[in-house]
């Protein structure tokens, strides 16, 4: 069936999908949701891992992974297809395919699992020490070259690198606090799309701006994404960190953590990167 039809936020209504037939449906990009020629590739995989988490339908058995591969630009109507290919004791796999009228634009899968009864707890990472989301100024409108979904979200840069800075640095590395202006709760949709939001690690080693195009993303979810306890906390900007260890042959990888407000680690991102 339908997604809510009573979605009224920019995020919402980008991420509402119309049902076609069986496990087809359709979506339609606003082309205030671009990045460059297409669709912005966070919104896509929000909109994937949701499609798919309806269709495993199971609360016990929550996100634990998401791959995407980028084929070519997003525009316009897109068919999605989805199918759960197995569904084990306790995990399950589920495949996402969205096309346009000149074929497949993005596809992916995703792994949903039971939560295994094991004591085995750690956290070996820590959040960057940068200043709080309240104290730094959001980004003045109209800067040149920023996407047009930026119009949806806030992004408050903060550490000591910045994409394609007048002054660029050999560190490969990108942080912000970031948000959608309409406030929602932070599930692992929503995760996807702000882990997605920042510019590639490596901008922060060019002086001018230069096109840069994701290839794939693979993210593992570690929360269990709870409700906000009260209205305050929903709108709350979470932290992201990006980092590159390694560029070449016309490509760079990355590494994309997401913090919550109180310092614990959500989500993770790993993305391959086409220099173009």
């Amino acid at each position: 069936m339908d997604r809510v039809s009573t979605m009224t936020s920019a995020y919402e209504l980008a991420t509402t999908l119309s049902t076609l037939d069986g496990t087809r449906r359709r979506a339609r990009i606003d082309p205030s949701w671009h990045q460059g020629r297409g669709a912005f590739g966070g919104l896509l995989a929000s909109t994937m891992l949701a499609a798919m988490n309806e269709d495993v339908n199971d609360a016990e058995r929550i996100a634990r992974s998401l791959t995407v591969h980028f084929c070519a630009p997003a525009v316009g109507d897109l068919d999605l297809t989805t199918e759960v290919v197995r569904v084990g004791s306790r995990v399950t796999h589920a495949v996402a395919r969205l096309s346009g009228e000149k074929g497949t634009t993005t596809f992916g899968s995703a792994t949903f699992c039971k939560d295994r009864p094991l004591a085995e707890h750690y956290v070996h990472a820590s959040m960057p020490d940068v200043a709080p989301a309240s104290s730094i100024s959001e980004l003045p409108p109209g800067i040149p070259g920023l996407p047009a979904f930026f119009e949806h979200v806030d992004v408050r840069f903060c550490g000591t690198t910045m994409p394609f800075s007048s002054s660029p640095s050999k560190d490969a590395t990108v942080m912000a606090w970031v948000r959608l202006r309409e406030p929602a709760p932070v599930d692992a949709p929503l995760a996807a799309l702000l882990l997605d939001t920042l510019p590639p690690a490596i901008s922060a080693t060019f002086g001018v701006p230069r096109a840069l195009a994701s290839v794939d993303f693979t993210i593992q979810f570690f929360s269990r994404f709870e409700e906000p306890r009260d209205e305050a906390m929903l709108g709350e900007p979470h932290l992201v960190a990006v980092r590159s260890r390694w560029a070449g042959d016309g490509y760079t990888e990355e590494l994309r953590d997401l913090w919550s407000p109180r310092g614990v680690l959500l989500a993770q991102c790993r993305q391959l990167i086409a220099l173009l």
